[in-house]
């Protein structure tokens, strides 16, 4: 076998400085001419496939190298004119390497078929949509041949999913202070000759995420049906890898973090009720845990559906059906929240033993499938919203609103049960106050606790709103429990709440400003609840809620007068305002 490996690694030692022009033409192509081989057949070019596992590895770092350091210069607005040449030499596909890279799942080497995935999906951004349309003929193939080959479907699905996923790269804050000092990263780069990309195609990955998308769809049904199959009837490692893959692919291709058209993205609502019945007590904890966060993501109340008024009918059906699960089929009692010792699986380097030794509780588990409880509800809430403000409804509709009690009856009934399963999975005292548990579950994931809060705000809001026969429900939800219990959780400091006012990770702003809302309208059972609160802890909760809010208006004024915050934040300010003059005792009118 003929290769010279000092050229290889020259260009391997450029390539990390992020930079080809101080190489030789015959250095730089080196690498994608191949290895040479002798056997019985004479002296020829070995395919990738042929190569030592070990070579086949180091070749395919090396391009995924080239692969992020082209996309890393593109986010920045411009490349080296010799990693252009070469990403176009292969994306021309002048050294037929992509079937190659395609074939090599065949190797049944589980780092190459990683490494091999995602060098491909690198490959598909770089490109865009200048691809031979064969090749994703080829690779959406694997996921729906007669005979089941995981490990093809596996490699088809992380292709994909590694695509949908993208998003721009951001520069590394040690490359940042680089740039603003004017340093470069190498003596080359003061030599480089850029090519220079102002137009906002050239790094939109829309195009090939959408192609690959409309590919998929019409294969969609029976990769459905093929893994529903599978979590029915498979419980091997490679089996589960599969599934688990495929619906993490799920969730990312219906996530508002995608950035694909609603148009494309409409398919991939269907099917999903399929899978609330696949839920049960003997399924897989880390298929459950994959389930929830794909129908959370479904119903990304926070997010989206809290801001619409009229909700999307495949949202409302999975709402529906999830707390018809948990009211009539017993779905929290299925829950394998409680975890064991025994084996886990890790679709890289497949099963691994677990580390504990005794049963605890996967609190993972449990904030999953309550935040999808409380947004199922809160949807099924914002709904009968809508439908009552319907014009055709009549004041004197029996049947609608009788209708509207066996809704608000079903949903006291749900909530309690929450209610009872936490306080037992989690060891609670009975009399708990419901929001107090639901601010400690959620404590460490900061946009599962806040959203938790809109959900309960909303749901709140919404019976109050029908005059609900439930009077209990809306003791049991208090809002501003919550908000005090929340207080507790962040020290009561103000700075923690504008900086999710200013982070977009979080809800915040959508939650703080029904918040206040609700509060200036219901002002005297804010005392109340207030008042209730400080005869439990003995401390002032009034003063002390208060007194987080006047410094979260004066820290915002100070920042607004200053031309710093990074939106209007006039509305929340003026209810900031509001709030504060009725503590003060001013009348609003």
């Amino acid at each position: 076998m003929v290769m010279n490996t000092n050229e290889v690694d020259m260009f391997q030692s450029y390539l990390i400085k992020q930079c080809l022009c101080g190489i030789s033409e015959a250095t730089l192509r080196k690498p994608f001419e191949g290895q040479q081989i002798t056997d019985c057949n004479g002296t020829r070019t070995a395919m990738l496939i042929e190569w030592p596992t070990t070579k086949i590895l180091e070749y395919l770092s090396k391009l995924q190298l080239l692969f992020d350091v082209y996309l890393k210069q593109n986010n920045k607005g411009y490349i080296c004119s010799r990693i252009v040449d070469i990403c176009n030499t292969i994306i021309r596909n002048d050294y037929n390497l992509i079937e190659q890279i395609i074939s090599l799942c065949d190797t049944r080497n589980k780092y190459v078929n990683y490494m091999s995935a995602k060098v491909l999906s690198s490959f598909l951004i770089v490109a865009k949509t200048s691809i031979n349309n064969e090749w994703l003929e080829t690779i959406i193939s694997y996921l729906t041949t007669d005979n089941v080959d995981y490990v093809k479907i596996n490699f088809a699905l992380e292709v994909i999913k590694r695509v949908v996923e993208w998003k721009d790269i951001e520069i590394h804050v040690l490359e940042e202070t680089q740039l603003q000092e004017g340093a470069s990263t190498s003596s080359q780069n003061e030599t480089c000759t850029k090519v220079i990309f102002s137009d906002s195609d050239s790094y939109d990955t829309s195009a090939i995420k959408g192609l690959i998308i409309k590919s998929l769809e019409s294969k969609w049904p029976d990769l459905v049906s093929k893994i529903q199959n599978l979590i029915m009837h498979n419980d091997c490692v490679e089996a589960q890898t599969c599934i688990l893959t495929f619906l993490a692919l799920w969730e990312s291709t219906i996530s508002v973090k995608a950035n694909l058209s609603i148009i494309d993205t409409k398919p991939f609502y269907a099917h999903l009720e399929m899978f609330v019945g696949l839920l049960h007590s003997n399924l897989s904890p880390l298929i459950w845990k994959q389930l929830l966060s794909l129908f959370n993501e479904v119903l990304c109340y926070g997010s989206t559906l809290a801001l619409q008024d009229m909700l999307p009918e495949d949202t409302c059906q999975l709402a529906h059906l999830i707390v018809r699960y948990v009211k009539d089929y017993r779905l929290l009692d299925c829950l394998p929240y409680r975890r064991t010792e025994g084996f886990v699986v890790n679709s890289f380097v497949g099963t691994i033993q677990s580390l504990h030794n005794e049963a605890s509780t996967d609190k993972t588990l449990l904030q999953k499938m309550v935040l999808l409880v409380l947004k199922s509800v809160a949807i099924t809430i914002k709904e009968t919203r809508s439908d009552s403000s319907d014009s055709s409804v009549g004041s004197d509709d029996y049947d609608f609103y009788q209708d509207m009690q066996l809704i608000e009856r079903s949903i006291r009934d749900v909530l309690k049960k929450v209610d009872v399963f936490l306080k037992n999975g989690l060891d609670f005292h009975p009399e708990t106050p419901f929001p107090k548990i639901l601010i400690h579950l959620f404590s460490d994931q900061d946009d599962y606790l806040i959203e938790s809060m809109v959900c309960t705000l909303d749901i709140t809001i919404g019976i109050s709103y029908r005059n609900a026969v439930f009077p209990d429900l809306i003791n049991m939800l208090n809002p501003i429990f919550s908000f005090i219990e929340f207080l507790k959780i962040v020290s009561h400091d103000s700075g923690v709440l504008l900086d999710y006012l200013v982070s977009n990770e979080t809800c915040f702003l959508l939650y703080l400003l029904r918040f206040l809302k609700y509060t200036r309208r219901n002002w005297s059972k804010f005392v109340s609840s207030c008042s209730e609160c400080s005869t439990v802890t003995r401390i002032n909760e009034m003063d002390n809620t208060m007194t987080v809010l006047i410094r979260l208006k004066y820290q915002i004024t100070r920042l607004v007068s200053k031309d710093l915050f990074p939106y209007n934040i006039s509305p929340v300010l003026k209810l900031l305002e509001v709030c504060e003059g009725l503590y003060e005792g001013n009348e609003y009118s």
